[in-house]
């Protein structure tokens, strides 16, 4: 029996300002981060781009605390 892989129901895109808003970074960090290829990124259209939630989450992961330490 062949199984499908999971497919996540729905992905939030966001713009380019909006990702940039959400970490506190330019838009030209962005920018530099998707030319490297460290950011995936869709064209949405000839100048409309378009950067998954989750990449960013993956991008910018927290810096653990004193807290997180604890055994």
């Amino acid at each position: 029996m062949i199984t499908q892989p999971a497919v996540p129901d729905h992905i939030e895109y966001l713009s380019m300002r909006e990702a940039a808003d959400r970490y506190h970074v330019s838009v030209m960090t962005l920018r530099r981060r998707i030319r490297t290829g460290t950011l995936p990124a869709v064209h949405c259209g000839p100048k409309l781009i378009r950067i998954p939630a989750q990449a960013l989450d993956a991008l910018f992961p927290p810096v653990p605390n004193s807290n997180s330490w604890v055994s």
